[in-house]
């Protein structure tokens, strides 16, 4: 009755760690959960497209939530700080709206940062002063650049409606960002 009841166990814990397509620790990475949304709508024979979206848009918004949330703490320039907490507000809701969409078609989210955005986080958490403020705009730039071309993209030629419209609903938020980080940069530049 013991071994029986071990077995069992042993095969729930087996069946938990290999579902959803591998590891546990794989499944939370962004190429682990593009791979999996790929196959997924390939095997329907939808777009492949938009679950790459899903898996790289994600990864952004927490790239965003975890600068903002470092930013908050560690800006010199209260402006700046103000910014990391609005940062981390919104990309956090915006994540979770996309969770919601990836949650109904069965789609995989990442639930670390892509090893780019790692890697620049990291970067920047070597930074302090006036010198992490400014690396932190530059950041935020770059990746809201890359964030309005993927919302751009899916907008205009994506094929899957709910993810076309999230896309369309996010650009003017991302886009007003860019505008607020360029002129507080514009600021912060040495007269």
């Amino acid at each position: 009755m013991k071994n029986a009841l071990l077995y069992l166990l042993f095969a729930a814990c087996v069946s938990s760690v290999s579902g959803c397509g591998g590891s546990s620790s794989e499944a939370t990475s962004v190429d682990a959960a593009g791979k999996h949304n790929e196959d997924l709508l390939e095997s329907t024979g939808k777009d492949e497209k938009s679950g790459w979206f899903v898996a790289e848009v994600t990864s952004g918004n927490l790239y965003e939530v975890e600068l903002g949330r470092l930013a908050s703490s560690k800006a010199a320039d209260p402006r700046v700080r103000q910014l990391g907490q609005l940062m981390m507000d919104h990309h956090t809701q915006a994540n979770a709206q996309l969770k919601q969409i990836a949650d109904l078609k069965n789609l995989m989210v990442p639930s670390s940062l892509g090893d780019d955005h790692q890697k620049s986080f990291n970067d920047l958490m070597s930074n302090s002063g006036a010198a992490f403020d400014k690396a932190y705009l530059e950041a935020l730039v770059k990746d809201h650049k890359e964030s309005i071309e993927r919302l751009e993209e899916m907008s205009e030629e994506g094929t899957d409606m709910e993810l076309k419209a999230f896309a369309g609903k996010s650009l003017p938020t991302m886009r007003a960002h860019l505008s607020q980080v360029e002129q507080l940069e514009d600021e912060l530049e040495p007269k």
